[in-house]
């Protein structure tokens, strides 16, 4: 699914500000896959995700999804992402109903028509927080909770390849959270969509994913496959445990 070679990425190159953002790394995502991402602040882990995009180019090496080199153009409609900010997965002045039909064309062209389909109004009941029984509301008027539902309900309404998870439950509160990462696992369970998952939440990098990735200084420290866990559980929480000591936020 994922394919990155021996991968160095510079921010602003030549300059007083250049910064080894990325070094050398090499990873492989395999299809389906629900890999946890944790480090401390400036490990790389963002960057890491805006390489899979195309929104940074490597300096040297590779990045290939599913099969193809990492261009905007070309990874658009099989990537999608759900950010920190509930507020910036959503058309806050469009409704439930809405923001889904808008998301599963992936832009403007033919806004209007059609209808909202079964595997949205399915995941969003699933979630217990009322939206697939309130679809005329506007998203301004959820809770950020629910927008975050509504967000990843987007993110996969186009059937993408992979989910990009950028700290997306940080803005939440524990029960929001508890049920926005059940939409996670339900989406990786059922729809097989392969997620990539950034976290600063030692306690969610433990309890889901079937691996995590451990970055620190640009590097990749560690990916360690949680299907091993009986062998390596108290190796991967004191890795986790200690690259969380160095975090900040």
């Amino acid at each position: 699914m994922i394919e990155i070679d021996s991968v160095t990425v510079i921010y602003n190159k030549g300059t007083v500000d250049e910064k080894l953002a990325l070094h050398d790394i090499s990873l492989k995502v395999y299809e389906g896959e629900f890999l946890v991402v944790v480090g401390s602040n400036g490990a790389g882990k963002s960057t890491l995700l805006k390489l899979l995009v195309g929104d940074v180019k490597p300096f040297k090496g590779i990045c290939k999804v599913a099969g193809r080199f990492v261009k905007p153009e070309k990874t658009f409609k099989m990537t999608s992402i759900v950010c920190q900010d509930p507020n910036q997965g959503v058309f806050p002045n469009l409704t439930v109903e809405e923001n889904l039909i808008l998301s599963r064309r992936k832009g403007l062209r033919g806004f209007g028509f059609g209808k909202i389909d079964r595997q949205s109004l399915e995941l969003l009941a699933s979630t217990e927080m009322g939206l697939e029984k309130d679809l005329k509301r506007k998203a301004s008027k959820l809770s950020g909770g629910q927008k975050q539902a509504l967000a990843m309900v987007m993110a996969v309404s186009s059937n993408p390849k992979l989910l990009l998870l950028d700290e997306h439950t940080a803005a939440l509160d524990p029960k929001s959270t508890e049920k926005i990462m059940e939409l996670t696992e339900r989406i990786n369970r059922e729809l097989g969509t392969t997620i990539i998952m950034i976290t600063h939440d030692m306690n969610l990098a433990e309890q889901f994913g079937t691996a995590v990735l451990i970055m620190e200084e640009g590097k990749i420290c560690a990916k360690i496959d949680k299907s091993k866990q009986k062998v390596i559980a108290s190796q991967l929480k004191a890795m986790i445990r200690s690259t969380m000591l160095t975090t900040t936020g």
